[in-house]
């Protein structure tokens, strides 16, 4: 048993992230805590008692490493002096799972084992372990006074969930897509501490994306903007944001860009209502705005505006979803298609012929004639992004783009260790076009990962899936609830089919059970998710599920 008080301490809520559902049975990692929670847990860490064994003195240390305070001070008691010179907690975090740890003295050293759940670097990136993945560190030990104390520990911190639960809050940093056209929220984990969240969220944005979507996206504070006094205090719920000079370089267009920024990533503090940015105690102008900003002044760059309506598919052709739940019959594309796509402008539609070998394209709205794009062995269902190019997966040769109406294989770089393009099962890309949403089969399993898109001028490449979730073990279909969230339709073992919203870079993951004999989703911003099953179109009404009609594959635009 943790040897560790907690005090619970009312206050206001430090963080937010993407908000999910949050009941089912599916329910991975540490439960970092969410927007609307209205206090969090303070670890009080003891120190080492007399007459510890070699065991009890890591566990002891472990214990008290969940605790920041005083820059560690408490674990760093169970160190040598040269080791607590050495040791930085800052470097990242190993989380090892609910099983947890076991410890073996051998001789001057104390072995560590157990589960690796995932890790968190030293930017805040959470990475999600391979399922099976094994934590083993050594701990070495010494007398010092006659008492053991730890001579060498491995670099950084080794919590648990519960211990990531209480001290650690998710939080989305704001970047731009490579045009400056939509924001990209960023996940960060970091720890609750004294220096103020206001303080931290600043300097990491400042500091740049983390490195796994940083070829993606780009931030509008020039190169080596700093915090002028390392500190944005908050003062009557206004932030100061003090700056370096650098931030002077930056043209009209680009301070919008930079504000809005600070705007969306301050405004998950619930603290603060407005920002200030100051250099050298004056403030920066910016375009159409005062010198105090509130933190809603750029909701037009809002990541998650809300969605259009769905259509989906039924003997009549395809179907628009009514606000009232009724299908209103919008015409018969010829040739027939099923699995539809809408781009966001609602003004084109791709689909798939009945045999889904062949992806075609006609206008939205009305009987349409439909203009074929590409054909292949079997297509998965289309996506659009928000440039107006489609992509599918041609199960067993790769990923395919439709670009000006031609398509081109696009190979994914940096996939895992005997996966290959053929693998690809399914593709979903976000709103701001910056991330590909795919499952991928592995063995036995179908897994969803999340890989990054790279645009330059005249390319454009797919690198690097990473896992989000470690807890499928098999996928069927995969939508963009939001900008951060990926809802998958997929099983966990033997049980029941479900949809789990991921919350991408957090490893939080929530579920909702569906509608037996599920085959495909649909959701987005402020929208409800519709499910196919069946032949049947049901909406989702809180954690319960409504029939629509006859009618399948359901689709929002994207």
């Amino acid at each position: 048993m943790k040897r560790l008080c907690l005090l619970v301490v009312a206050g206001m809520a430090l963080a937010a992230c993407s908000s999910v559902p949050t009941s089912g049975p599916i329910e991975q990692g540490p439960a970092v805590a969410v927007a609307g929670q209205d206090q969090f847990i303070r670890v009080i860490a003891r120190p080492p008692a007399p007459g510890m064994s070699q065991e009890d003195l890591v566990r002891g240390f472990q214990e008290a490493s969940a605790s920041a305070d005083g820059a560690y001070a408490v674990a760093r008691q169970y160190l040598t002096g040269k080791a607590a010179a050495l040791w930085d907690p800052g470097s990242g975090v190993a989380v090892y799972d609910n099983g947890g740890l076991t410890y073996a003295a051998k001789g001057s050293a104390v072995e560590v084992q157990g589960n690796l759940l995932g890790s968190i670097d030293a930017t805040g990136q959470y990475t999600v372990a391979n399922p099976g993945t094994k934590l083993d560190d050594v701990y070495e030990v010494t007398k010092v006074d006659g008492e053991w104390r730890l001579s060498s520990v491995p670099t950084g911190l080794v919590l648990g969930p519960g211990d990531i639960d209480r001290g650690f809050r998710a939080f989305d940093l704001y970047y731009f897509t490579r045009d400056f056209g939509a924001l990209v929220p960023a996940a960060i984990t970091i720890p609750v501490s004294g220096a103020g969240m206001a303080t931290q969220l600043v300097r990491a944005l400042l500091a740049g994306p983390t490195s796994w979507i940083a070829p993606s996206v780009r931030t509008g504070f020039p190169e080596g903007t700093r915090l002028a006094l390392d500190s944005v205090p908050v003062v009557d719920g206004v932030a100061q944001v003090a700056l370096s000079s650098e931030v002077l370089e930056a043209d009209d267009a680009t301070r919008k860009v930079l504000s809005a920024q600070l705007a969306w990533t301050l405004r998950q503090v619930p603290s603060i209502g407005s920002f200030r940015i100051t250099v050298g105690g004056q403030p920066v102008a910016v375009p159409g705005q005062s010198a105090i900003q509130s933190v809603s002044s750029w909701n037009a760059y809002d990541p998650d505006q809300a969605g259009k309506g769905a259509i989906a598919v039924n003997d009549r052709g395809l179907v628009s979803v009514t606000a009232d739940d009724k299908l209103q019959a919008l015409g018969q594309v010829k040739p027939p298609i099923v699995s539809p796509a809408i781009d966001f402008g609602a003004t084109q539609i791709a689909g798939l012929s009945l045999d889904r070998r062949t992806l075609w394209t006609a206008k939205y709205g009305g009987a349409q004639r439909a203009v074929k794009r590409y054909s292949g062995a079997e297509l998965s269902r289309p996506s659009w992004d928000s440039a107006g190019e489609i992509w599918v997966v041609d199960r067993g040769s790769g990923l395919e783009l439709i670009k000006s109406g031609v398509a081109g294989h696009i190979a994914v770089s940096g996939l895992p260790a005997g996966v290959r393009d053929a693998d690809l099962l399914a593709v979903s890309i976000s709103r701001d076009g910056t991330r590909a949403g795919l499952l991928i089969r592995r063995g036995t399993r179908v897994e969803p990962m999340v890989a990054r898109v790279e645009r330059s001028a005249d390319a454009i490449g797919v690198s690097d899936p990473i896992r989000i979730e470690s807890v499928l073990t098999d996928a069927i279909d995969l939508a963009w609830s939001d900008s951060g969230t990926l809802a998958v339709l997929g099983t966990t073992g033997a049980a029941s089919l479900q949809v789990a919203y991921i919350a991408v870079g957090t490893a939080r993951v929530s579920s909702v059970s569906v509608p037996d004999g599920a085959v495909s989703i649909a959701t987005a911003p402020s929208m409800s998710t519709l499910i196919g099953a069946g032949g049947s179109l049901y909406r989702s009404v809180g954690n319960t599920w409504t029939s629509v009609g006859t009618a399948i594959d359901p689709a929002y635009p994207g």
